[in-house]
């Protein structure tokens, strides 16, 4: 254990001091709090005078993880407080992101006095000026850049404005925090929530985001969440299971559903209580599934040109789904993507998302086709643009070009070395001494070198590697097949990750590899 353990502190270069803080039990007191901010403190006194006075109160949010969180931790800490808070969530295909004016004018005519804009509302200048005249005042909770000018909001509560420090946050993280302050104590549900948005808005995996997710982890194993492990449909749940089984469930129904169906989301996880959380859970699955296999199909249909320094590509999908094609076809092909489809609420654009990654920055390129765009936003690695259909071969034209200019760098993983020997219980948990992992701090990948061929055991006709070490301890491969003749003498070095694997309550120890 202690080899493995100087391995994994080499590999992310930790000295002593920096491994024992890493490792230390997590608590919340390593998290900063926000309590004494004035714009903290205005909108606490301002939501108790609402629920004193019994005044209407809408929760506006985002189609999003991070929104959805962001949303169900304000109402039910409302719920917690004993009022009973409106909330919206918009479509993205009906209302697209943010508070519209279009939204603003119905809220007017509502009757609210308070509005409170998780996950949005910065860039909402002219929607927030607008209730301000009918005598409706807003609260702010967001992350997003702030521009140059402010909304006239009564507060506002950001990471600059308050201020947080160096790592970002989720809109939900933020949430949770103001949480605290509303209710006056730590919530276990809530604080997990937060952790849920921090690591499906790919929020660095570091500092107070990873003591917030270390936290969250642990509540999960000892209060078991039922909104939870129903949608992991499993029991032993880490930084994975969310990421890859809970949060595609929740981005899915944004993405999918062009109607306001989404609000069931927030009533899954905000309620208290609700007997039809079990059927939201199963609708979401399904909607989930439906995704999968249009993202799927669709990128099996794509033959990008070898040639091109880049892919650009109609889709004929939903607009939703449009990045996560774009991501799986970086992946799948290791150049800059962008990938269309016509925009819903105008046949004559096209909405498309873009994805790169280090070499090519998406910003940097939107910035210098700006007279193209329509719109458009992001970040380095990611951007979201709508461009008139007459435009698209000029931007396509643009795109390859600037590829040409800017490659990706080649993706360099560097693997911990590891003795087959090592493929075992113990060395899970020296693993997860440095975790939770996530976006810019990954979990390590292993190489285990010179393993004979011929001990290597093959399923599913020799397209599948499953080689059993021990019980319930494999080495498992779906992109290594049985070679037509096996060399006794063969040895070959296999390249992957350790994880626990869960299916249909069977639990196993996996060296998820590939031939290295």
């Amino acid at each position: 254990m202690e080899a493995l353990v100087n391995r994994l502190k080499q590999h992310y270069g930790l000295s002593e001091e920096e491994f024992a803080r890493l490792t230390r039990e997590p608590s919340f007191s390593f998290i900063p709090t926000i309590e004494k901010d004035l714009a903290v403190i205005t909108a606490v006194n301002r939501i108790k005078k609402a629920i004193e006075n019994d005044e209407k109160v809408l929760v506006y949010g985002d189609y999003d993880t991070d929104g959805i969180m962001a949303t169900s931790i304000m109402i039910r800490s409302f719920h917690l407080l004993g009022k009973a808070a409106s909330f919206f969530v918009p479509s993205r295909y009906v209302d697209g992101y943010g508070l519209t004016m279009e939204n603003a004018e119905k809220i007017a005519k509502s009757g609210y006095s308070l509005v409170i804009l998780v996950d949005n509302g910065v860039s909402c200048l002219q929607e927030v000026s607008f209730l301000l005249s009918k005598g409706i005042e807003t609260i702010i909770i967001d992350h997003h850049e702030l521009p140059s000018v402010l909304p006239p909001s009564l507060a506002l509560i950001h990471p600059v404005t308050l201020p947080y420090g160096d790592v970002p946050v989720s809109a939900g993280y933020l949430s949770f925090l103001f949480s605290i302050c509303l209710l006056g104590k730590v919530d276990d549900y809530l604080l997990t929530l937060g952790a849920i948005s921090t690591i499906s808005d790919m929020m660095p995996m570091k500092s107070h985001n990873r003591v917030l997710v270390a936290l969250a982890l642990r509540n999960i194993r000892k209060h078991k969440y039922p909104e939870i492990l129903t949608l992991a449909e499993r029991t032993l749940i880490d930084e994975t299971a969310l990421s890859m089984s809970v949060i595609p469930m929740i981005n899915a129904i944004g993405r999918m559903e062009e109607d306001h169906t989404l609000s069931r989301l927030v009533h899954y996880f905000a309620d208290l209580e609700n007997k039809d959380k079990p059927k939201i859970a199963a609708w979401m699955r399904e909607v989930n599934e439906a995704r999968k296999k249009a993202t799927l199909a669709a990128s099996e249909r794509l033959r990008p040109e070898e040639q091109l320094p880049s892919i650009t590509v109609v889709g004929h999908l939903k607009e939703g789904l449009n990045g996560l094609l774009a991501n799986r076809l970086l992946n799948m092909y290791r150049k800059p993507v962008a990938v269309f489809s016509s925009a819903k609420s105008d046949p004559s654009l096209y909405v498309g998302s873009l994805r790169a990654d280090d070499g090519f920055n998406v910003m940097e390129f939107e910035k210098s086709i700006e007279s193209l765009l329509v719109k458009g936003g992001g970040h380095a690695y990611a951007g979201g643009v709508s461009i008139k259909k007459s435009d698209y071969g000029a931007f396509k034209d643009a795109f390859e070009k600037y590829a040409f200019r800017h490659p990706l760098l080649p993706k360099k993983v560097d693997a911990v070395e590891l003795e087959l020997s090592e493929v075992n219980m113990e060395s899970y948990r020296s693993l997860r001494l440095f975790g939770p992992f996530g976006h810019d701090y990954p979990a390590p990948s292993f190489v285990i070198r010179d393993v004979p061929l011929s001990s290597l055991r093959f399923v599913k006709e020799g397209q599948m590697m499953k080689t059993p070490l021990a019980n319930g301890i494999y080495l498992l491969s779906f992109d290594f097949a049985r070679p037509s003749l096996i060399d006794p003498d063969e040895k070959v070095d296999l390249k992957g990750t350790l994880t626990f694997e869960e299916y249909r309550g069977s639990v196993s120890l996996t060296f998820r590899c590939e031939k290295a």
